[in-house]
């Protein structure tokens, strides 16, 4: 199983191509004389804040938990992380939570952006698998 968030997956999108359509368009609206101003190292500079801004947000949005019978496997951004089933000691997933976590022990839990607050029923839904098949291969 796979979870990824519809929502924020859409929202960086969108956002990414507004910023790089904003971009060109500021850039081709600019008059002849005023775009000659700008040089090399400065275009790169712009160049480099705009693709790192839309790097971050679909960092985000491309976030997502996959789970099989070794362990959770997801990606918070852009580092990937794995557990196996044995690490994990429960699930949370409370009504204020921005995304699912999963519990490793007392203190220490790991967010799983994969399954975000802002997909709303589908969020609880996709919690209620992850658990569910979380119970069926440890009560075995």
């Amino acid at each position: 199983m796979v979870f990824r968030p519809r929502r924020s997956l859409l929202m960086a999108s969108v956002l990414s191509a507004v910023l790089a359509l904003a971009a060109l368009i500021g850039w081709v609206t600019l008059p002849p004389d005023i775009q000659v101003l700008f040089t090399v190292p400065q275009l790169l500079t712009l160049a480099f804040f705009a693709l790192f801004m839309i790097g971050f947000m679909m960092s985000i949005g491309l976030s997502y938990l996959a789970v099989d019978d070794a362990g959770l496997r997801f990606r918070n951004g852009v580092r990937t992380h794995r557990l196996p089933w044995g690490e994990v000691r429960g699930f949370r997933f409370t009504e204020h939570d921005p995304w699912a976590y999963v519990l490793l022990d007392e203190e220490l839990q790991r967010p799983l952006m994969g399954i975000q607050r802002t997909d709303r029923e589908l969020a609880e839904a996709d919690f209620a698998k992850l658990v569910r098949y979380w119970h069926d291969r440890t009560a075995s």
